[in-house]
């Protein structure tokens, strides 16, 4: 291929298994990743030759990557020839100083502002089915999250979860089923911000209340709890994030007892009791429940969970959602009790 034989001779040897993005260690600047970026956090695109190191931020055009590997403009050039990637020069023309770079697509975080116009999904079926292939061939990285995350391989495979080689991806669909965004996320807090969405995506729940069938579903905070609560057989369904929630999300939910459970911190509490003044005028019979109303650090329903699976020496837990959802009930002072000393007179 084209792009292959291209980057071979710029000494990256990309892997044979893939078909859209090709998974490499950062060649840009290697000294800036843990380990000499041993898990590959760059990608380089088969049909373009662009590339994007999802972990130090360097990107570019094939030109860019001639240029990055200590090629000169004009070497550069010569290779982009060679593999068909440019047109020679011809001399009645002026030659630009370098070859347009190809738009690439990029992520953004959940909280930045989105355009009002629609754009399209820079992801596609074939995107998402290709990262659900390779999260379910990484062997090691699924019982990381099993063991870290309490997500089963049942759950991730059940709601199309991927990894595209930085980050785990985890689609968003509509009532039909057809794909409408994609949220990539970092399980183990070493990238910031944690959750990202592909441009594009249009937010909903997840997974959308159509495709779940129980009468009593727990709403929750964010796709990772919803994959940890699932885990364990609960009927759980995730806000795509802490602020991202829509009153018109309301009506998927006519005719179901919702339990929310949101993050135990300030912002948690009230999102949760946001949510619930919009469910109830709509009939829905809602309730709100504080894991740990004593804590505000963040604790949410995978640390509960979590501490479950410890309690009962690693095994499945908990079986019942009441059993998951009770409270710890608040820690009252201690109170001083004073015992009055009995004393007698002694006569002299």
């Amino acid at each position: 291929m084209t792009v292959r034989a291209y980057y071979a001779d710029l000494g990256i040897e990309l892997p044979a298994w893939p078909t859209r993005e090709a998974p490499v260690r950062c060649f840009a600047q290697p000294d800036a990743h843990n380990r000499g970026d041993r898990s590959p956090s760059c990608s380089v695109n088969l049909a373009s030759g662009a590339w994007n190191c999802h972990g130090c931020g360097a990107h570019g055009g094939a030109y860019d990557a001639a240029l990055a590997t200590s090629h000169s403009p004009r070497t550069a050039m010569q290779l982009l020839v060679t593999h068909g990637l440019a047109e020679p020069y011809d001399p009645g023309h002026p030659t630009p100083d370098r070859p347009p770079t190809p738009p690439r697509p990029t992520t953004v975080s959940l909280g930045t502002p989105q355009p009002t116009e629609t754009r399209a999904l820079a992801a596609d079926e074939r995107d998402v089915q290709h990262w659900a292939e390779m999260l379910d061939a990484d062997s090691r990285l699924i019982r990381q999250l099993a063991l870290r995350r309490g997500w089963s391989s049942r759950a991730i495979r059940e709601l199309n979860i991927g990894f595209d080689g930085t980050r785990i991806t985890i689609p968003i669909r509509g009532w039909d089923g057809a794909l409408r965004g994609v949220l990539r996320y970092d399980p183990f807090g070493r990238r910031d911000p944690k959750m990202l969405a592909v441009p594009g995506t249009r937010l909903g729940l997840v997974p959308n209340p159509a495709r779940e069938p129980s009468d009593r579903v727990i709403l929750v905070e964010g796709p990772p709890d919803m994959l940890a609560a699932r885990s364990c057989g609960l009927p759980a369904i995730a806000v795509p994030g802490m602020s991202a929630w829509q009153p018109t999300w309301s009506k998927l939910l006519t005719g179901r007892n919702v339990t929310i459970v949101m993050d135990c911190d300030a912002p948690g509490r009230r999102v949760a009791n946001e949510i619930a003044t919009t469910l109830r005028p709509a009939s829905i019979q809602t309730e709100v429940v504080d894991l740990w109303p004593d804590r505000s650090d963040g604790y949410d329903l995978t640390d509960r969970i979590l501490d479950h699976r410890r309690a009962r020496a690693g095994s499945r837990a908990p079986r019942t959602l009441s059993a998951l959802l009770r409270p710890v009930p608040p820690v009252h002072p201690k109170r001083t009790r004073v015992r009055a000393r009995s004393t007698r007179e002694v006569a002299p």
